[in-house]
């Protein structure tokens, strides 16, 4: 067995003895797929199909490693035990039988088991043959009806894998389109933020919203995918001269929104470019509030950026510009090269963004509201953020260099 199948089908690497299994117990689904084809993951994500007692194996496991236990479905027999760095997920097989199990899967290259104990491969689909031609190939059309998620799941597949889906495959995804709307739109959305956050996935989202899978969602994306296409090229355009931006995109939104700032630059392409029809698109996919929030402000920083072709932006609105993006600078600027601005007439912004000391990206504050409320006898109001607001762009104007001058500012405003 080649040295690169050794992390996943050595089980001197899992976080439990091999013998901890009952058997027969079978490694099946990604982890087959990607250690056949050599690929590694930074958490290790291992998937097995027990004949009986899925869900007692995966309590006992975890009592014995002192692992957390979560029970993931009780009535089809799954349950995840999570050690450090590696998932473990038991499930009974479908059917009671792994042939059964194999065969009611979705894609080919997902339906290889691995005996542990016998060190030998069970491919009664042929998924090996097409790993060696890199095809995505559906089991049977049956399987994919009987979870449309995988429709989708199929181009987020062969984009993540380099991979090309097999000519009947699509054909049956084509026919099975609309079957998509009976599935949660959460999913759906864990789908999409998947294909986002691949590189170089536009044309797996071309073909998934040619065959109708995601033009319900993003009716007028037709007319962005070329921009789309240009937002990977124009990241490594801009982080050859700014590294710092390429690991700005790279970070996701929050520890919990697993979507990049790369992917949300990625997600205004797909969207109407009119704010209110582009809210309402991302409204219907039910994304998260920061999500819902990130988008819109980068499409309207495009806007404000198209400004620049008439005229310079005035410090008032770089000000706002900075304020309203946040860490998602980087994203516009990506954005709007992919857009067809020029990297010269848009770095000096850049160059504001990336100083830290430059006043009008990263304004210090003279004074606190508190200690204006004290130094003009205020009471607490909305009045206070705006008199805030008023000292810095007078700031950033060099109306205002001292905190005497600031709060005789506030008092010739009041």
């Amino acid at each position: 067995m080649p040295e690169a199948l050794a992390d996943v089908f050595s089980p001197a690497t899992w976080p439990f003895e091999l013998n901890d299994l009952p058997q027969p117990a079978y490694l099946v689904g990604g982890a087959v797929r990607d250690g056949l084809m050599g690929r590694t993951t930074p958490i290790l994500d291992l998937d097995f199909v027990l004949l009986q007692d899925a869900v007692k194996t995966a309590r006992t496991l975890a009592e014995q490693y002192q692992a957390g236990f979560v029970l993931l479905d009780a009535q089809r027999h799954i349950a995840r035990v999570v050690f450090d760095q590696v998932t473990v997920d038991f499930a009974q097989a479908q059917g009671n039988s792994l042939e059964q199990d194999l065969r009611r899967r979705d894609f080919t290259v997902n339906a290889i088991a691995f005996d542990p104990f016998t060190q030998t491969f069970i491919d009664l689909n042929k998924g090996q043959e097409d790993l060696q031609r890199r095809l995505i190939k559906m089991i049977s059309p049956e399987n994919l009806q009987d979870d449309p998620l995988r429709l989708l799941r199929g181009y987020r597949q062969a984009a993540q894998l380099g991979f090309k889906i097999e000519d009947q495959t699509q054909a049956a995804i084509q026919e099975f389109a609309p079957l998509l709307s009976r599935v949660a739109v959460e999913r759906i959305r864990t789908e999409l933020v998947y294909l986002l956050n691949t590189p170089n996935a536009t044309p797996l989202i071309q073909q998934a919203w040619e065959v109708g899978l995601l033009s319900p969602y993003f009716k007028g994306a037709d007319q962005q995918f070329k921009r789309l296409s240009q937002i990977d090229i124009s990241a490594i355009k801009v982080g050859e001269i700014y590294p710092q931006v390429l690991l700005e995109l790279s970070q996701e939104l929050s520890y919990t929104l697993k979507i990049s700032r790369l992917a949300i630059a990625k997600l205004t392409c797909l969207l109407n470019q009119d704010i209110t029809l582009a809210e309402t698109e991302l409204l219907g996919l039910k994304l998260s509030k920061l999500e819902l929030k990130s988008t819109l402000a980068i499409l309207k920083g495009l806007s404000q950026l198209k400004l620049l072709k008439t005229r310079e932006l005035s410090l008032r609105e770089q000000y706002f510009l900075f304020q309203n993006l946040g860490l998602l600078f980087s994203a516009l600027i990506v954005s709007a090269i992919a857009d067809g601005f020029s990297l010269e007439s848009i770095s000096p912004l850049m160059n504001r963004y990336l100083n830290p000391n430059d006043p009008v990206a990263h304004p210090q504050l003279l004074l606190t509201g508190n200690e204006l409320m004290e130094a003009l006898n205020l009471r607490p109001s909305p009045k206070i953020g705006e008199l805030l607001l008023e000292i810095q762009l007078g700031q950033i104007e060099g109306k205002i260099t001292t905190i005497e001058e600031a709060i005789a500012f506030a008092q010739q405003l009041l």
